[in-house]
């Protein structure tokens, strides 16, 4: 894994985990509330994967960067739905939408990002040195 690559995606995870931060801490008093059950399910999908992944890219695990492409991907549909339903809605909070803006940016690039590092990592690390010709064989003499 490159290290760009590497840092790269530990720093746009961060990014996710403190966006996250910022929209529970600027809807606390707005949010609807819902089961536990359902808190504790959506607190893990917006906290505990992305450390976990970041956690994972640390030790470079391979295969933690195809898991951040996937959840990059659902939260780029989230982020696009979430936007949608605001610009539809008579009285949408533009607060909501920079939000999902700068998530949806943010995911975007942990799937670019992650993306081209998994396709790096099928790659060889260097290309090929020059090889010495081969002699020729002595049965190829006149």
């Amino acid at each position: 894994m490159d290290l760009r690559t590497h840092l790269g995606m530990i720093v746009i995870l961060a990014g996710l985990v403190t966006m996250s931060l910022l929209s529970t801490t600027l809807a606390g008093s707005e949010s609807s509330g819902g089961t536990h059950i359902h808190r504790v399910f959506w607190d893990g999908f917006l906290f505990a994967i992305p450390i976990i992944l970041a956690g994972f890219i640390v030790v470079k695990a391979r295969w933690a960067l195809m898991a951040a492409v996937m959840y990059g991907t659902i939260g780029l549909a989230l982020d696009i739905s979430t936007a949608v339903q605001e610009l539809t809605q008579a009285d949408g909070r533009a607060t909501v939408l920079v939000l999902s803006g700068i998530t949806g940016l943010l995911n975007f690039l942990l799937i670019a990002i992650g993306g081209r590092g998994f396709l790096d990592v099928l790659r060889p690390a260097s290309p090929p040195t020059n090889r010495a010709p081969n002699p020729r064989s002595p049965s190829s003499n006149p």
